[in-house]
């Protein structure tokens, strides 16, 4: 029992490492961008005498060899489709991304319903082992997924955060004298530079823009597929903008103080909910130990006084 336990732990460790370097590898970005759009020619793999890329480790090369045997997730099911949101929202473009997940949550079911298997074989038999085994799985099952969601609600935040400093960079670009596009695509690339969500969404703009779609297109696609709230007022503005001719400094200079204003107004109403929220912790766990403090030894020298002691 102790050789398997040690086994299972080794072999979930490398799968959590395969896991960890296959989502947050330095060369990811790169990849995405080589898939998706084919703009800068740099290459993060090496390559044997076939022509195929050698992966890094073994985990991800057991990833990518179970993404390619599972079938690919239909895009026109309602699941398929909530699933390509997601995965656009968390940043992740790749075209293998949903077989990719599919393998990864395989793995996860398969290792979380072996490890509550062994663990309630260890704790009370068969019985509970296989009631485990069960919830192990569930947990597996569901994990991957509230993962990618928490990611993608995380970044959605980010780019939020992030959108006013950037049309900030796009009034200097733009009062400067380049156009709309030049300066997307320069703020773009030093806000990636600096490791920033909006960074990624601005050089996908300028990738599309290039690749022949028009600005109406492309900032329609960054806000479905971003899904951020403050995005799609500012694709519509910059729209407008263009098609009736007017300047786009004054749009993109509104559209900022108005985005500055937007969080501002949550800043406050994050710090009217806060004393709200805090009043569950004080009365569950503070105020009873401020009782017991308080009132203990009064009653402790009142149990004396009736016990006679």
């Amino acid at each position: 029992m102790l050789l398997t336990m040690i086994a299972f732990v080794s072999l979930l460790g490398v799968a959590a490492t395969a896991l960890y370097v296959y989502l947050y590898g330095s060369h990811r970005l790169v990849e995405q961008r080589l898939n998706e759009l084919a703009i800068k020619q740099r290459m993060a793999h090496t390559f044997d005498d076939d022509g195929e890329a050698i992966p890094d480790t073994l985990g991800h090369a057991l990833v990518e060899w179970l993404a390619r045997k599972l079938p690919a997730p239909k895009s026109d099911t309602p699941a398929g489709e909530k699933l390509s949101q997601i995965v656009a929202q968390a940043g992740l473009l790749r075209s293998d991304v949903a077989r990719t997940f599919q393998a990864i949550r395989l793995i996860t079911t398969l290792a979380a319903g072996v490890l509550g298997l062994v663990l309630g074989y260890m704790a009370g038999g068969f019985s509970r082992a296989f009631l485990m085994f069960f919830c192990g799985a569930a947990v597996g099952f569901l994990a991957p997924s509230y993962y990618l969601i928490r990611r993608a609600r995380g970044r959605q935040r980010q780019i939020a955060r992030q959108l006013s400093d950037a049309l900030d960079l796009l009034v200097v670009c733009v009062e400067a004298g380049l156009g709309l596009f030049e300066a997307i695509k320069i703020v773009g690339r030093e806000t990636e530079r600096q490791q920033q969500e909006i960074g990624q969404e601005l050089s996908l703009v300028g990738a599309e823009i290039s690749a022949g779609a028009s600005l109406g297109q492309a900032l329609r696609s960054l806000a479905e597929r971003s899904a951020v709230e403050d995005v799609k007022p500012l694709a519509a503005t910059l729209i407008q903008s263009e098609q009736l001719g007017a300047q786009m400094a004054p749009a993109l200079r509104a559209s900022s103080d108005q985005l500055r204003a937007r969080r501002k107004l949550r800043a406050e109403e994050a710090a009217q909910k806060a004393t709200i929220k805090i009043l569950f912790p004080l009365v569950l766990f503070v105020l009873p130990a401020m009782i017991m403090v308080i009132v203990g030894p009064a009653i402790i020298q009142v149990m004396h006084t009736l016990t006679g002691g």
